[in-house]
């Protein structure tokens, strides 16, 4: 009988990891698919922002000039 009962709990303790299993396995893939979809986001973000500053340094820079303003020696 004792057989038994341990052939049963281990068949229970086996299913129950492999539902377990499967469920963080389908975690891990939804993880990873969101991650791919933010760092894209937020490499878009970042070139968007980069083409900003640049646009602003420039417009800074034209003012200056307007302004009188020397352009800084070069570092030798």
């Amino acid at each position: 009988m004792d057989t038994v009962q341990t052939l049963v709990n281990a068949l229970v303790v086996a299913f129950a990891a492999a539902v377990l299993g499967w469920m963080v396995g389908g975690l891990r893939r939804e993880t990873r698919e969101a991650t791919a979809h933010l760092r894209a986001e937020l490499r878009e973000e970042i070139g968007t922002v980069r083409e900003e500053l640049r646009a602003l340094r420039s417009d800074l820079t034209q003012v200056a000039l307007a302004v009188g303003a020397r352009p800084r020696a070069e570092n030798e």
